[in-house]
């Protein structure tokens, strides 16, 4: 949607639902999440992230984030997708623990509320969240009555972030539509954000989407721009802030600022890789050589 909104040209690789990920795992380090923009040899996770890296691109920092909204953007959508969009999930996820594929119950159980999760608790606790899913709805539903935009400036990445979940909510709820129903401006917002389409997308192999990366080279910033005592070149690990069943990934330390954590990795298919996190939502922390190798 945001790729959509931007006009651009991309190429788009279908990975596997589940783990193993074989083809996507050289470019990330062994982050299994998706979606990841790759640029070359550089390789960007996490959506927050992604429409940042996007945003350095002049053009596209206008069509994202017009009237420069960025900062409120990115506020509203970080709050949307850590906070409602993970209610939402709870609900997809409880209402389908006896119609999905038990493998994919069982993976994203374990990805969003850590190992040993419980699905009776999920059952009983279900109305409740539900409740709280509503009360979310309501307050953006409130806070952008009366507008053709959430922000008012023209569609902006915050409108992507409504759109996205009215999406994931009417297509993965068999009540997400009458759910949304009770929120006429989210789902124009939704309307409008769908019409402009995807962009001028593309299929790409998982095997060509390596090659491109074994040969290009990283091309992204260097250096410390942080107050921490991590220097460049120390050997450190990533993970999501969560209770989760996310592997560490575990690389060279090549760049950090306020917003973007950096690491170079190489991996013995496609060689040097730099793979980058947002730093709201991650934990950095600093690993011995034993405990990287």
């Amino acid at each position: 949607m945001a790729l959509g909104l931007a006009g651009l040209r991309w190429a788009s690789v279908e990975i596997p639902r589940v783990p193993p990920k074989p083809l996507l795992m050289p470019l990330t380090a062994g982050y299994r999440r998706t979606p990841v923009l790759q640029c070359g040899a550089d390789v960007y996770c996490d959506t927050q992230n992604i429409a940042r890296a996007l945003a350095e691109i002049p053009s596209v920092s206008e069509a994202l984030f017009p009237a420069g909204c960025m900062s409120s953007a990115l506020f509203y959508s970080e709050w949307i997708d850590q906070s409602v969009f993970a209610l939402a999930v709870r609900v997809v996820i409880t209402t389908s623990l006896e119609s999905a594929p038990a493998d994919f119950i069982q993976d994203r159980g374990d990805l969003y509320f850590g190992q040993g999760w419980n699905a009776d608790r999920l059952r009983a606790e279900l109305p409740g969240v539900i409740l709280q899913l509503h009360a979310a709805l309501q307050r953006l539903e409130s806070m952008a009555v009366g507008r053709a935009s959430f922000l008012a400036v023209g569609l902006s990445y915050a409108d992507i972030a409504i759109a996205y979940l009215a999406w994931f909510i009417r297509g993965r709820w068999a009540e997400g539509a009458a759910c949304l129903a009770g929120y006429p401006t989210l789902c124009r917002i939704e309307q409008a954000v769908q019409a402009l389409g995807h962009g001028e997308d593309s299929p790409l192999e998982a095997e060509q989407a390596l090659t491109i990366a074994a040969q290009a080279a990283p091309q992204s910033p260097v250096g410390i721009k942080a107050p921490t005592a991590l220097t460049q070149g120390q050997w450190v690990g990533v993970r999501p802030f969560i209770n989760s069943s996310d592997p560490e990934v575990i690389g060279q330390l090549r760049y950090l600022d306020h917003q973007r954590i950096s690491i170079d990795h190489d991996d013995p298919r496609i060689g040097a890789i730099a793979v980058h996190f947002p730093v709201a939502g991650y934990q950095l922390r600093a690993l011995n050589y034993d405990d990287a190798s």
